[in-house]
């Protein structure tokens, strides 16, 4: 006969175990409600210098203990761009952020010196915050976990793409699907869309990134503390 004790802990085990798995589930099927991304096209020659400066800002952003995840991608056609995205579910969390940073003089003293000279570099950098129009896509996921690859169509072509639709200050809306594979970002791709790689060495993953990725999240300095600290 099963003690009581024993039977009510492992309810509680199966009702802990599903709702972890509601959340991831919720993590990566709710759209943020906002978007900020920063573009960064880079000047031809400059590759290489824009990398190692990269590098070196995810590595200190790693020592200073960055208060927010944010994604690095990279464009695959056209001039090359470094993308940057940061996820918000609240205007009140976004500003929560940017205090966050500057209340940390070590942190945006790094970025400041980086920025100016990464400045050398770089053409017009745009940095815009979109909020989530759940009217254009109500069936829309934002099905990250595990994804590589990103394609963001603008236009009137954003709603029909399927994606999440987003809608920027001055109107220009876009939609963001997300791919594991590159063959099937390219196929999804239409005339016009921006197809982005995710650069995994940059920016700094939020755990759940990790997790549903390792091995491709391994070369962010990130996991590389991490490892040294098992």
């Amino acid at each position: 006969m099963r003690c009581r004790a024993c039977e009510r802990l492992a309810m509680c085990r199966i009702v802990a175990s599903a709702l972890l798995t509601a959340i991831s589930v919720m993590a990566q099927a709710s759209p943020p409600q906002l978007l900020q991304v920063v573009r960064e096209p880079i000047n031809a020659g400059g590759e290489t210098a824009y990398a190692e400066i990269e590098s070196e800002i995810a590595a200190a952003c790693v020592a200073l203990k960055c208060p927010h995840p944010h994604l690095a991608l990279e464009t695959l056609t056209g001039q090359k761009e470094i993308w940057w995205f940061n996820l918000f579910e609240s205007e009140e969390e976004r500003l929560q952020v940017t205090r966050a940073y500057q209340s940390s003089r070590p942190l945006m003293e790094m970025l400041t010196r980086n920025s100016e000279r990464k400045s050398r570099y770089t053409g017009q950098i745009t940095d815009k915050v979109s909020r989530y129009r759940w009217d254009l896509g109500r069936e829309a996921r934002w099905e990250f976990l595990g994804a590589r690859y990103v394609v963001v169509t603008f236009g009137d072509a954003a709603i029909a793409s399927g994606g999440p639709v987003f809608e920027e200050p001055d109107g220009v809306q876009f939609a963001v699907r997300f791919f594991r594979a590159l063959e099937n970002a390219k196929r999804f791709a239409s005339n016009g869309a921006t197809t982005l790689a995710l650069r995994p060495a940059w920016g700094l993953p939020d755990q759940q990134w990790i997790d549903a990725d390792p091995a491709f999240w391994s070369a962010n300095p990130l996991v590389s503390q991490q490892d040294t600290r098992k």
